[in-house]
C-alpha cells in the first residue's frame, strides 16, 4: 500500500512538474548589457527640456536625433511604449490575457513579422533603418536604467520591432478592425482592434477624426500662410499625441507630434513647410466568401472552377494565465490567392487590403518631414506608403494644398466592391495599386483656403474650387460624409474674403451646430413632440431656448448633448436608445447631480487630470471638438472628457517665409508622471484656448531650458 502511495504520489509531482514547464512563459531573447550601454555611448545628441517639460532633441545626426527622441519619449509614456512593442511582436495576450488574444492571432495572420523579416534588407533604406535603431537603442538605454518598469522578457527591444509596429497598426486607421468584426456574430465576435488594447471607453469613430485649415496668401487679411493642425485623438494610451522637437546637422528640424512606438514625427512643421492629417475612410479592404468544402474537403477552396489548396501555417502564441505561467495556444493560419483567410460561423473569407505586410509607412513620414519646399514633399507623399488619411498642407511659399490620400487598390470597373466578393472570381483579386495623382487633391485653388473635418473630399474649400464626385472611379469608395465640422467650417470660412488670424483662430474653436446636423435635427424632433410627464415637459423648453451652441456659459447644451449621444451616439449616426428614453434619463441625472435641467456647460463638461479640474467649451462634432463621457454625469457628477481636441499647432509664414509656431497639449509633456510638474501644466491653457510658443532654434530653445542632458553619456 505504502508502495502505491509513493508512485501515486510521485506521479502527481512529475505531472505538477510538467505541468508547471509547459505553462512556464519562456524568457526573452539574450542579451548583454555592458553592449547595450557601449552602443547608447555612440550617439551624439543633446536633449533641452523647455520651460513646458517638452524635450527639444539635437542631434548629429538624423539617428542620434531619433536616438535622443526615443530616450525622451521613454521618460513620458515608457509603459505606453512597451505595449506598444509586445503588440509588434503579436505578444499582447502574454501580458494581457484572453481578451486580446485574437489580435495576436491576426498579427500571425497578416505574417508582419515574416514581412519585415523577408522585407527588411531589400525594401527598407539604410537611413530609416538607422533611425529605427536609433529609437529601439534608446528604449533599450532606459530600460536598463529603470529595471523595475519593464517587463519580463520585452529586452531587447529591435529596430525591427519598431518597423512591425507600423506594418501592424497603420491599417487600423482606416478601420480595417470594424470590417473584420462584421464577419462575425454578435455572439462570436472578437476584439480585433488595437485601438482597444489599453482604452477604457468604446472609443468612437469620431475620435479618429481632426480638423485641418490652410489659408494661402490671396486670401488673408495680411498676405500670411497659415496651417492649423487640429488632431482628434484618445487623450491617453497608445494613440495618444506626444510632442516633440527634432533637429540634426542632415538637415532635419521639425516640430509636432507622434505616437509611442513611432521614432520620428508623424505630423508637424519643420521651418520651410508643414502638413496636418485627418482620418479618411476610402475603401481599401475587399473581403471574399471562399466556396469551401468543410466536411469532405476543408484544405481547398474553389477558384475559377478550380480546386486550389489553402497555404497553411500556424499562429502560435501564448495567453497569461497568474504570475510566471502562461497557455501555449496554436491555431492553423490560411491563406488563398486573394490573401488571409478568416473561418467564422458564417463561413470562410479571404481578405485583401492595402498595407498588408506592408514596410514603407515609416520612410514616407521621415521624408516629408525633411522635405525643404512642395517638390520634395510631394515626391516624398507619391510613395503611397502611408495607407490613407486626408492631409493637408502648406508652406513659407504660400503654397496650400489638400490631398484625399489613399493607397487605391487598382480594381476593375464594375462589381459591387464594397460588399462581400464572390471568392472564386480571380479577376477580382488585383495585384496593384494607383498611384496618388489618380485621388482627389487641391493644389493652390484660387479660393485661397483648404481644410478637412473627415468629410467627402469634394467640399474642402469653396464650391468654386471643389473637385467633382463624377471624375473619380466608383471603385474608390469615396465616402458621402458630412461632418458638423465640415457644415460649420464651410459657413465660416466661404463667407469671409478676408482671414485673419484672430478670425482663423476662432473658426477653429468654433462651439455651434449647424441647424442640418444631425444633433439639431434631433432636438427640432424632441422639441415637436407633446408630453405628459412633467420632467418632459421641462426638458422640452431647455431644448426650444437651446441655439446650438456649447461654450461653457451655455445652460440647455448639456441637456442637448448627453441625450443626443445616448440617442444617436458620440457621432450622432447610430440609434442606440429611443431619444425620448434618452432625454428623459438625461433630464433626471441632470436634476439630481446640479439641481435643475440646464446648468452651465462649464459645470457638466471638465478637463479633470489629476488636481485639475477645469471647464471646457465644446462637444461632440463640433469644431472646439470634446469627447466626454456621456454617463460621467450619472456616475460621478460631471463629464469628464477622453478625446477630441489634444494636440494642436498653429503655424504662421509672414510675406518673408518667417515662422512663427505655437502648440499646445491637452495635459502635458509628461505623459505618466503625475508628480511631474508637466503632467498637467498645460491644461489651463487649453481650457482657455490659449497656446504657447514653439521655438525651432537652439538659440530660441536655450533661453527656456529646464534641463539640459546627453544619455548614453552618463550625464
Amino acid at each position: 500500500m505504502k508502495t502505491a502511495l509513493k508512485v501515486i504520489t510521485l506521479l502527481v509531482l512529475v505531472i505538477l512538474i510538467g505541468g508547471g514547464l509547459y505553462l512556464w512563459t519562456p524568457s526573452g531573447a539574450d542579451y548583454n548589457e555592458d553592449e547595450i550601454k557601449e552602443v547608447a555611448s555612440d550617439y551624439d545628441v543633446r536633449i533641452i527640456r523647455d520651460n513646458f517639460g517638452v524635450a527639444h532633441v539635437f542631434g548629429q545626426t538624423d539617428a542620434d536625433a531619433s536616438f535622443g527622441f526615443g530616450y525622451a519619449h521613454a521618460e513620458d509614456d515608457w509603459k505606453t511604449i512597451q505595449d506598444v512593442v509586445i503588440a509588434a511582436r503579436g505578444m499582447s495576450a502574454q501580458y494581457k490575457g484572453k481578451s486580446v488574444a485574437p489580435q495576436d492571432y491576426l498579427f500571425d495572420l497578416f505574417k508582419v513579422h515574416e514581412a519585415v523579416e523577408s522585407k527588411y534588407e531589400s525594401e527598407v533604406r539604410d537611413d530609416v533603418k538607422a533611425v529605427a535603431k536609433g529609437y529601439a537603442d534608446a528604449l533599450n538605454l532606459y530600460a536598463l536604467e529603470h529595471p523595475e518598469d519593464v517587463l519580463p522578457a520585452v529586452l531587447p527591444i529591435t529596430e525591427q520591432d519598431v518597423l512591425a509596429g507600423f506594418t501592424w497598426a497603420t491599417p487600423f486607421f482606416y478601420r480595417l478592425d470594424g470590417y473584420l468584426e462584421e464577419l462575425f456574430t454578435a455572439e462570436d465576435k472578437p476584439n480585433v482592434s488595437p485601438w482597444q488594447q489599453t482604452a477604457k471607453l468604446d472609443l468612437p469613430d469620431a475620435v479618429r477624426g481632426s480638423n485641418a485649415f490652410a489659408v494661402a496668401p490671396s486670401r488673408s487679411a495680411d498676405g500670411h500662410t497659415r496651417l492649423i493642425l487640429n488632431s482628434h485623438q484618445p487623450m491617453t494610451g497608445p494613440y495618444a499625441w506626444y510632442e516633440a522637437h527634432m533637429v540634426s546637422e542632415e538637415g532635419m528640424n521639425i516640430a509636432g507630434a507622434t505616437f509611442p512606438g513611432v521614432p520620428i514625427i508623424a505630423q508637424g512643421v519643420n521651418p520651410d513647410l508643414g502638413w496636418a492629417q485627418t482620418v479618411n475612410r476610402p475603401d481599401l479592404i475587399d473581403i471574399y466568401a471562399l466556396e469551401v468544402d468543410d466536411f469532405d474537403n476543408p484544405a481547398q477552396y474553389r477558384l475559377d472552377g478550380d480546386w486550389q489548396d489553402f497555404e497553411k501555417t500556424a499562429s502560435e502564441f501564448r495567453v497569461k494565465l497568474f504570475g510566471p505561467f502562461s497557455f501555449p495556444v496554436k491555431r492553423d493560419v490560411l491563406w488563398s490567392e486573394h490573401g488571409p483567410v478568416l473561418s467564422t460561423p458564417t463561413g470562410h473569407y479571404a481578405v485583401r487590403f492595402s498595407g498588408l505586410q506592408g514596410v514603407g509607412a515609416l520612410q514616407q513620414w521621415y521624408d516629408m518631414g525633411k522635405a525643404a519646399n512642395m517638390t520634395e514633399w510631394r515626391e516624398a507623399v507619391a510613395q503611397n506608403n502611408v495607407l490613407s488619411f486626408n492631409i493637408v498642407y502648406a508652406d513659407k511659399e504660400g503654397n496650400i494644398g489638400e490631398i484625399y490620400n489613399a493607397k487605391m487598390p487598382n480594381r476593375i470597373e464594375g462589381p459591387e466592391w464594397e460588399g462581400i466578393l464572390p471568392g472564386d472570381q480571380s479577376e477580382l483579386i488585383w495585384t496593384d495599386f494607383r498611384p496618388l495623382s489618380d485621388m482627389p487633391q487641391i493644389w493652390n485653388p484660387e479660393c485661397g483656403w483648404v481644410f478637412s473635418a473627415n468629410a467627402t473630399p469634394f467640399n474642402v474649400t469653396d464650391p468654386a474650387c471643389n473637385n467633382r464626385r463624377e471624375d473619380f472611379s466608383e471603385t474608390f469608395g469615396i465616402e458621402d460624409r458630412i461632418t458638423n465640422r465640415s457644415l460649420r467650417a464651410l459657413e465660416l470660412l466661404a463667407n469671409d474674403e478676408s482671414i485673419s488670424r484672430e478670425d482663423l483662430l476662432s473658426y477653429r474653436a468654433d462651439t455651434r451646430y449647424d441647424p442640418q446636423s444631425d444633433l439639431m435635427q434631433l432636438v427640432v424632433d424632441l422639441v415637436s413632440r407633446t408630453y405628459d410627464e412633467p420632467i418632459l415637459q421641462d426638458a422640452k423648453e431647455v431644448l426650444r431656448n437651446w441655439d446650438g451652441n456649447t461654450d461653457r456659459s451655455s445652460r440647455g447644451a448639456a441637456l442637448a448633448v448627453i441625450t443626443g449621444t445616448r440617442a444617436l451616439g458620440y457621432e450622432y449616426k447610430e440609434n442606440e436608445m429611443d431619444p425620448v428614453e434618452a432625454l428623459r434619463k438625461s433630464a433626471e441625472d441632470l436634476r439630481l447631480a446640479f439641481g435643475r435641467l440646464d446648468p452651465e456647460w462649464g459645470e457638466v463638461n471638465r478637463l479633470q487630470r489629476g488636481e485639475i479640474d477645469l471647464p471646457l467649451d465644446g462637444a461632440p462634432d463640433v469644431l472646439r471638438a470634446i469627447y466626454a463621457n456621456r454617463d460621467g454625469v450619472a456616475e460621478k457628477g460631471t463629464m469628464n472628457a477622453f478625446a477630441g481636441d489634444t494636440h494642436i499647432m498653429v503655424a504662421d509664414w509672414n510675406e518673408a517665409g518667417e515662422l512663427d509656431l505655437v502648440s499646445i497639449h491637452q495635459y502635458g509633456a509628461a505623459t505618466l508622471d503625475a508628480d511631474s510638474l508637466h503632467y498637467a501644466d498645460q491644461a489651463p491653457l487649453f481650457s482657455e484656448g490659449r497656446f504657447k510658443p514653439m521655438p525651432m532654434m537652439l538659440e530660441e530653445v536655450l533661453p527656456l531650458a529646464e534641463r539640459d542632458y546627453y544619455p548614453g553619456q552618463g550625464q
